[in-house]
């Protein structure tokens, strides 16, 4: 069946055979353990088919397989200024616990080719789709999240030369996906970043309102280009994987360049439908290297998108994301700024910053303590020129909107600033990350009613959140 017995594989299983079959005397009868006269053997060969058969095998002769990824966990406590819960779950999307079997086979000298599959396979997530449960409007009874699945996140395949750089095609990661926010080199990229993983699906609570809005702080923090539901709320606007060809150059004096091509399928007339105007592309730089002491990482990238999702206007994104870090002290920076445009929309911008300092104070492994600071300005594209007085827009039923003359009341402009600390243990003899953070959001909106041409008010309840977790890597 399999053409014959290998090499390796024989002796791996004619040793277990053996070991079966010595064993099984051992055990039974120790005073002819030693007795291998007979036919005791005569059953080898079809002992080693049996093993052959049954053996979980790293690919075949020529491909390998490798099987990797992680699970996280966490218990998350928050705060929304009038009531809380505490709900335990996964990260969401591709922070969330996650496999990927991936494997290579040799062309020729110098040329490969091989592939990914990842897979997501958290629990209930918290992250992305985390949210209150209302029993009434104005209460919540708990937190709603995106229920377990297992989702194939990346399926794709490469062929790679050593001197000439590699060709992916398939459902990937595109060059714009994640490279300003992979800079991080602090060790606390999946326990916190500058995407809004957690808080934004959470419903506002207006300052004297009458409950919950039926908006959340999602609605202030939209990328033009990918819809919140599906990636980038708030910053790597471009963080879904897509159906694209990329092409990674090799590294040269610490730098490399991607450029990718695809299909955005989440742009079109229908949402997840592309149309025949649904292109994207984007191009990446990423430099790593130590200079004497210092550590840098950095990258920059652009996206052009040809339909927007917000607009359905052509769009374009700017990233890029650095550290410093110095290494005998451990002390770093890292930093990261997007602009996105398209028309139809306001011109968005994002800054964040996480000062930090890993060093190793324990037998354990590294620990690194940070703060973070992020600020995001004028995210509200699923809101321009939107009444949010009406009937299902942001704020019925406030105090806002119910003053004489607020007949219609428009966004004219929105900044959510967040706050943050941690601290991340790693325990390197188990490949484990603990965790502790604290998240602090705040969020500023400008209105102006159109009856009277004036500008209106209306404040919003902070949100808080208390998250300790753990991840461990396979």
């Amino acid at each position: 069946m399999f053409g014959g017995l290998t090499k390796t594989s024989s002796r791996i299983a004619i040793a277990a055979a053996l070991g079966l079959t010595f064993g099984g005397y051992a055990m039974s009868t120790p005073a002819k353990a030693a007795d291998l006269g007979g036919d005791c053997c005569a059953d080898l060969e079809e002992r080693v088919a049996e093993l052959e058969a049954t053996t979980v095998r790293k690919g075949n002769k020529k491909v390998s397989v490798t099987i990797s990824g992680w699970v996280i966990k966490s218990l998350n406590v928050w705060d929304d200024g009038k009531f809380g819960n505490a709900f335990v779950a996964d990260k969401s999307y591709d922070l969330g616990s996650r496999f990927a079997i991936t494997g290579s086979a040799t062309i020729a000298p110098g040329w490969s080719g091989g592939y990914n599959i990842t897979v997501n396979t958290f629990g209930t997530g918290f992250g992305v789709a985390g949210t209150q449960i209302p029993s009434n409007q104005f209460d919540e009874s708990g937190v709603s999240g995106l229920a377990p699945m297992i989702q194939t996140l990346y399926s794709y395949m490469y062929i790679k030369s050593d001197k000439y750089g590699t060709l992916n095609w398939g459902h990937l990661s595109p060059a714009s996906d994640n490279p300003a926010v992979l800079a991080d080199i602090s060790g606390t990229v999946i326990e916190s970043n500058a995407v809004f993983f957690e808080g934004a699906s959470f419903a506002l609570r207006p300052n004297g309102g009458t409950g919950l809005a039926p908006g959340t702080w999602a609605n202030f923090l939209q990328c033009t280009g990918l819809a919140a539901g599906g990636a980038g709320i708030g910053a790597d606007c471009w963080g879904a994987a897509q159906p694209a060809v990329r092409y990674d150059t090799p590294t040269f004096g610490g730098f490399r360049l991607e450029t990718s091509y695809g299909t955005n399928t989440l742009t079109g007339p229908a949402f997840g439908v592309p149309s025949r105007s649904s292109d994207f592309w984007d191009i990446a730089a990423f430099y790593n290297k130590d200079w004497g002491n210092f550590k840098v990482s950095a990258a920059y990238a652009y996206t052009w998108i040809e339909t927007a999702v917000a607009t359905g206007n052509e769009g374009g994104l700017n990233q890029v994301g650095a550290t410093v870090m110095h290494s005998p002290s451990g002390l770093g920076v890292y930093g990261l700024y997007q602009n996105e445009q398209s028309a139809g929309a306001p011109a968005t911008d994002v800054w964040y910053a996480k000062p930090f300092i890993k060093r190793t104070w324990n037998p354990l492994g590294a620990t690194v303590l940070y703060g973070e600071y992020g600020q995001y300005n004028d995210q509200f594209g699923n809101l321009v020129g939107v009444n949010v007085c009406a009937v299902g827009g942001i704020l019925p039923g406030t105090g806002m909107c119910n003053a004489a003359g607020a007949a219609a009341v428009n966004v004219t402009g929105s900044e959510v600033e967040r706050w943050g600390l941690g601290a991340v243990q790693e325990i390197d003899s188990a490949a484990m990350h603990v965790f502790a953070r604290w998240q602090h959001q705040e969020l500023d909106v400008g209105f102006v009613d159109l009856g009277t041409n004036t500008n209106v008010s209306q404040g919003f309840e902070d949100w808080d959140l208390f998250q300790v977790g753990g991840i461990i890597f396979f």
